[in-house]
């Protein structure tokens, strides 16, 4: 049995690719709400059909609701179908290079030990803690500055339910000898009661490193490259690693007074927060020729 297809007069003729769906678009990044990629279904005398090359521009952008802010790239042809007559049915796929992102990840790191002449901190007794909203205020007569990493230890009561915490935070901020807002440590839910303990401020220096568990940004970038130019447009960043005074790495991980960084330029960081490289980049081909890069960042700590 044959099959005979019609075209209206406007419509090219099969011999070459006709558009026989609309864009149907695919939400392939979690953290954009985006028109990132999409597949049209075209159609054409099977004899006729020859691939098209890679980066070729969709030709249609302003219509069938495609920007024309941006330009997207064919990045691949897939699922072909035979439909009978000498016709084939397929789809084209088409991307444009996304924008950077980033999205958050608990991430075990093994920080240096750093070393530095250091006295340790006064204990401040605690007079009350307060919820302030995204912080909590803990008074007391503690002198410091934010991004100081402090060491709470304290009891208290909330809604009848005694707790106890005991951990190292940062100064987000405040009056220093007076309070000082910290992130949100404390459990519970109501005012504080029954509140005992002190806090003070952490002295600037690690014997030995020191394996954390952080959140750690993976941040992920794009372009539209080939392997052999890769390196121009998306480099490695490679993982921060220490250096001796000779620019010869470790024989252990322990900074001092001669290291790069040295001992203080990173108590420093750890303060300020400042994001280091955790693990050197790694690259992989996204679609077509849209490469992608990602990298993880961690606060020095």
């Amino acid at each position: 049995m044959s099959v005979t297809y019609y075209k209206a007069p406007s419509q090219p003729a099969f011999n070459v690719a006709v558009t026989v769906g609309l864009p149907v678009w695919e939400a392939i990044i979690p953290a954009q709400n985006d028109k990132v990629l999409f597949r049209q279904s075209f159609m054409q005398l099977a004899a006729s059909y020859s691939p098209l090359p890679l980066d070729t521009p969709y030709p249609a952008a302003g219509s069938y609701g495609v920007p024309t802010g941006a330009t997207y790239y064919l990045v691949g042809e897939e699922n072909f179908a035979d439909q009978s007559g000498g016709m084939m049915q397929w789809e084209r796929v088409y991307a444009k290079v996304p924008s950077s992102w980033s999205d958050g990840e608990e991430f075990a790191y093994t920080f240096p030990a750093y070393l530095g002449t250091a006295s340790p901190g006064s204990d401040f007794t605690i007079t009350s803690i307060s919820d302030s909203g995204t912080y909590y205020t803990i008074s007391s007569g503690m002198n410091f500055s934010a991004g100081d990493s402090v060491f709470v230890s304290v009891s208290y009561v909330r809604d009848s339910v005694s707790y106890y915490v005991g951990q190292y935070t940062k100064a987000a901020g405040g009056n220093s000898g007076t309070n000082v807002l910290v992130p949100a440590i404390f459990p519970g839910t109501g005012s504080f009661g029954s509140v005992g303990g002190n806090v003070t401020t952490e002295v600037p220096y690690r014997a030995l490193e020191q394996t954390l568990l952080v959140t750690s940004q993976m941040v992920h970038d794009y372009a539209l490259t080939s392997v052999t130019a890769l390196d121009g447009y998306l480099p490695i960043i490679n993982e921060f690693s220490p250096v001796d005074a000779t620019g010869a790495a470790l024989q252990f991980n322990q900074l001092n007074t001669s290291t790069k960084p040295t001992s203080s330029q990173y108590a420093a960081m750890i303060k300020n927060q400042v994001l280091i490289v955790a693990a050197s980049s790694t690259r992989s081909r996204f679609y077509g020729n849209i490469f992608e890069r990602v990298t993880r960042y961690i606060p020095a700590s």
